[in-house]
Parts: structure tokens; C-alpha cells; sequence
């Protein structure tokens, strides 16, 4: 019956299939046919989902929540095939297989990256239910200095460093069955499990592309930072300073390097290219099946975005140095307006930012403000000062964002568990979700509603199901995590899923929101990945 209802799914999915639904990206047939073979969803990285997700709201049990200890998972990935359902779970450590089939939540395997077994072996459930014991204390009390202590504590016992920190951060699982993730900074791994329900996800190959670059390439690029597949399956990996693109056997094919410019993101891909943003300018590359291509002839274009002097972002408490979103694609129609879309990096506040893909009309002239006619129109984003670190979540025409502006950062720069551990406990927690609209007579957004009250504090971007078009958001209340269903085109709640309790373990932080195919919430964040049987339908 599983595979009954996915297929039914993917065949909702497919543009121009259903008219009242907006268009969507065409599948991309490298990948795995679940409802999550890659992060933010599909290779235009929208965070639309294809599956049917949950409209009725309770209070969620123990009974109906679901956990696997891990130190942080971003985005686990979701396998179907052969008749069965499973979620890889990628991690700074290793990379964990478990069963997800018809309900099941259970782990079968946690393997060690190659080389890294001691470390993985370390890393025990004990440890993580230690830390994350300590750090509940600390909550209820409403210590802050105790709890940051235990946060910036918790990088020791949990091995959190400048090597481990990325890898897994970014996953996908291609049309085979096997899965890819980067680690140790610019090590690529290949996984796989036979297409076989209880055998354990292994890596089979992996490479470090510095061993395949000359010295003087090699020294200029630091961490692979998001992973996406071209339409003819190639792997397109975004780092620190450059974009790779190797074939899934993990041979380097070609690379561009970007010198004076921080990548800091994934990347977006359709059929005609690659879109990458860097600290100072948005990108488009040409793939030609063989080589990247920047070539203008050939539809690649540049432009330069507002972002503030090198460093200062860092000191408001932001991640990056200038955009900190991953490029989101607008438009798959033939007849729409095809963008591409991030957040700026602007002194004066932060903007949502949209660039023509393709050719630029005829007709458009450059607006007042803006960097570049390529430029089709920014806004002002009302509920943040600094970049938006959750990529805009975008359906048809309309864009969200969430603000991750935290108002109290701790003193140490990009503190990602200091800062998301005590926001909304003993910090104010950045607040805000704003929706735009897309204007295609007038070129230009449009503000369509503004949620002040939702809690940012776990960077979580929305995802919209393409079934019913409801958005599914994170929230806190109380210092209790929640989720919630609110309606694309009002920002109305119409359901809650409050967590079973206060306890850090239900934090979603630097995940992205996942529907399964039952309708279940799968989670990230940091001490685990989660299920929540949410699956539930209203009549």
C-alpha cells in the first residue's frame, strides 16, 4: 500500500498534472522516488513536498514520538525502494541507517565515515543523553550562564570541531539507492545497503578532492558546504571558495574557483545550470554535460548584492558574511517569470532579493537601488536586521522567510549551540515569519502577511505540502517545541502539535521540515532525528 500511495504522490508532483496546484520543478530522474531523496526537497531546493501532510492538530505523547540519539543531523534523507522505507541520517560523525517503514522508527545501522571510527565509537547514546540531561537542568533553572557553559561544553564531550561540525550537513540519495554526503571538510563518501531493508548503509567509495586538485587549488578551499545533481546526474558540491562537480563514482570533472568570495551555502540547480551564491555575488553557471561554463554566450550571468563590510555580519550574531541562504528557484512555467531567489546581507536590514534566471526581459529597466538590472526587485524583510540563515521556503508565486536575527548573541561568533540553546529560555529568541508575493504584471514583491509571534530560534524554514498547500512551521511556546500548519495564503494556524515536554531533545535546530509519506513530521536538530506520528487528515 506504501508504494501504492508514493507513487500517487511523485505522480501529484509532476507539473502541469493538476490544475490547482502551481507549477513545480520537473523531477530530477538521478534521484531516489521518496518524498525526501535530497536537502530542501528537490534540486530547486523550494522545500515543497509532495507529501500529504497532517491537519489535525494535538498534544503529541511519548508513545507518538519517535528518537534516535545523534550529536546533529540537518536534514536526514528518506530512501523508498524494493518495498521498503528508510531514512539516512547523516551526521558530523557517521552516518546512521534506520528502518522507517510502515511506522517503524528503528535504528539498524551507525557506521563511522572511513577513518573516523574511533571517533564515531566515542560518540555513544550515554554520552549524547549526558549532555543533553545537563543541559535540560540548566533550561528549567533558567541559568544562562550555566546553560551556555554546558552548550559551549557540549562541543568537547560531542567532538564538535571545525572537521566534524559540516559533514552530514547536506545528503541525497540517487535513483540506485545509494547516498552521498561530504565530511572531514572535503571528503566526498558514497553509502550503500544492497536495497535491503535491515542491512547496514556502508560507504563503498569515498575521496578527498584535494588529493585530486593541484597543491595550489587545494590550499585555496577549505569545506564542502551543500551537495545538489544535475539533471544528467552529476554531483554539484558548493565549498568554502569554490563549486565542484564530480560523477557518482566520486571522479572530479571540473571545478571553478571564486577567488575573494566566502561560499557559504548550497546551490540550486535546473535544467540550464547551477546557482550559487558567495559572500559578494549570485551565480550562474552553465553544466554542459562536461565542464562548468561562465560564459554569457551560453546563459551564465553574474551580479553583485548589497551586503555589509567583511566581518560585520558576524558581530550581529550572524553565520555568514553575506547572504546565508541557499539559493531558491521561483517559476518552472512556461509562461512565468522564472527567478531566483535569496536574502541579502544589507546594513540598513536585510532584503528578500530576486534575479531574473534567464534572459533578461527586454522591456525591464534596472530599478533605483539595486546592484544590477539582473536584479528583478528586492524588499525590505520587516522581522530581520541581519541575513535570513533558513533558506525562503517558495510555492508558486509566494516566498516565506523566517527571521534568525538573534536579539541577545553570545559573545563568541557563529555560536550555533550557544545561541540556539538559550534563545527563548534566557535570550530572546528571533521572532518572525514574513510572506511575500511575487507581482509578475508589476516585477516586483509584494508583502502578503506577517506571523510576529513565531519563535525562529531553530532556523527551521517552512515546508509547504503540495497536497493540501498548507505551510508546516517550527515554533516554541514556553520554552516547549511545537509545530504548526498555517494556511499559504493567510498565515492563519489551523493545527498545533505541541511536543510531549520542555526537554531540548524535541529541538529542531538547522533542520529542515520534512513530511513523510504518512503524513509524519521527520526532524533533526541536535541529540537526535526524530518521528512524530502526526499523521492524521481531517475529513
Amino acid at each position: 500500500m506504501k508504494r501504492i500511495v508514493i507513487t500517487l504522490l511523485l505522480t501529484l508532483a509532476l507539473p502541469g498534472l493538476a490544475s490547482n496546484v502551481p507549477e513545480q520543478p520537473r523531477r530530477n530522474p538521478w534521484l531516489n522516488e521518496s518524498v525526501y531523496p535530497i536537502s530542501h526537497h528537490n534540486p530547486a531546493q523550494n522545500d515543497v513536498s509532495i507529501a500529504p501532510g497532517p491537519t489535525v492538530g494535538k498534544k503529541l505523547s511519548l508513545e507518538e514520538s519517535f528518537h534516535v540519539p545523534l550529536v546533529w543531523c540537518s536534514a536526514p534523507t528518506v530512501k523508498t525502494i524494493n518495498g521498503y522505507t528508510a531514512v539516512i541520517a547523516a551526521n558530523p560523525h557517521g552516518i546512521i541507517k534506520i528502518d522507517a517503514t510502515d511506522g517503524a522508527f528503528d535504528q539498524i545501522s551507525n557506521v563511522a565515515y572511513p577513518g573516523w571510527d574511533d571517533i564515531n565509537a566515542a560518540i555513544t547514546p550515554e554520552k549524547i543523553d549526558e549532555v543533553r540531561s545537563a543541559i535540560d537542568k540548566h533550561r528549567r533553572a533558567k541559568n544562562d550562564w550555566r546553560l551556555l557553559f554546558n552548550a559551549w561544553w557540549a562541543y568537547i564531550k560531542l567532538k564538535m570541531n571545525v572537521t566534524t561540525a559540516s559533514s552530514g550537513a547536506y545528503g541525497m540519495i540517487d535513483k540506485d539507492g545509494y547516498h552521498y554526503a561530504s565530511f572531514d571538510r572535503l571528503q566526498l563518501v558514497k553509502s550503500f545497503d544492497g536495497n535491503i531493508r535491515n542491512e547496514p548503509m556502508r560507504p563503498v567509495k569515498h575521496t578527498d578532492l584535494r588529493d585530486q586538485l593541484p597543491k595550489d587549488v587545494a590550499a585555496q578551499v577549505k569545506t564542502i558546504l551543500g551537495l545538489n545533481l544535475t539533471y544528467d546526474g552529476h554531483i554539484v558540491a558548493a565549498a568554502t571558495g569554490a563549486l565542484f562537480v564530480v560523477d557518482r563514482e566520486l571522479n572530479l570533472v571540473d571545478y571553478k574557483l571564486f577567488p575573494g568570495e566566502h561560499v557559504e551555502n548550497s546551490v540550486a540547480v535546473d535544467e540550464r545550470g547551477i546557482y550559487l551564491v558567495t559572500s559578494k555575488r549570485m551565480h550562474h553557471l552553465v553544466w554542459t554535460g562536461e565542464k562548468l561554463s561562465d560564459d554569457e554566450s551560453l546563459g551564465a550571468w553574474s551580479s553583485a548584492y548589497e551586503v555589509m563590510p567583511e566581518g560585520e555580519a558576524w558581530r550581529t550574531g550572524a553565520a555568514s558574511h553575506g547572504s546565508g541562504t541557499t539559493p531558491t528557484l521561483m517559476g518552472f512555467g512556461d509562461d512565468e517569470d522564472h527567478l531566483v531567489v535569496i536574502s541579502d546581507g544589507r546594513a540598513e536590514g536585510t532584503q528578500l532579493v530576486a534575479f531574473w534566471r534567464d534572459a533578461i526581459p527586454d522591456d525591464f529597466a534596472q530599478k533605483a537601488g539595486t546592484s544590477s538590472r539582473r536584479i528583478a526587485d528586492q524588499i525590505t524583510i520587516a522581522i530581520s536586521k541581519t541575513t535570513i540563515e533558513a533558506s525562503p521556503a517558495v510555492y508558486g508565486y509566494g516566498v516565506a522567510v523566517v527571521n534568525s536575527s538573534y536579539p541577545q548573541p553570545t559573545i563568541i561568533p557563529r555560536d550555533l549551540l550557544g545561541n540556539g540553546l538559550t534563545a527563548g529560555i534566557t535570550r530572546e529568541p528571533p521572532r518572525g515569519l514574513e510572506k511575500f508575493q511575487w507581482n509578475p504584471q508589476e516585477d516586483r514583491f509584494e508583502q502578503q502577511w506577517l506571523r510576529a509571534d513565531i519563535d525562529n530560534t531553530d532556523w527551521m524554514p517552512p515546508a509547504i505540502s503540495l497536497v493540501n498547500g498548507l505551510a508546516y512551521i517550527a515554533h516554541k511556546q514556553n520554552g516547549v517545541y511545537e509545530y504548526q500548519a498555517v494556511e499559504w495564503d493567510t498565515g492563519k494556524t489551523v493545527a498545533r502539535w505541541e511536543f510531549p515536554d520542555d526537554s531540548v531533545r524535541w529541538n529542531t535546530w538547522g533542520g529542515i521540515t520534512t513530511l513523510l509519506a504518512d503524513g509524519d513530521l521527520l526532524l533533526g536538530g541536535f541529540f537526535g532525528v526524530k518521528r512524530f506520528d502526526t499523521g492524521n487528515f481531517a475529513d
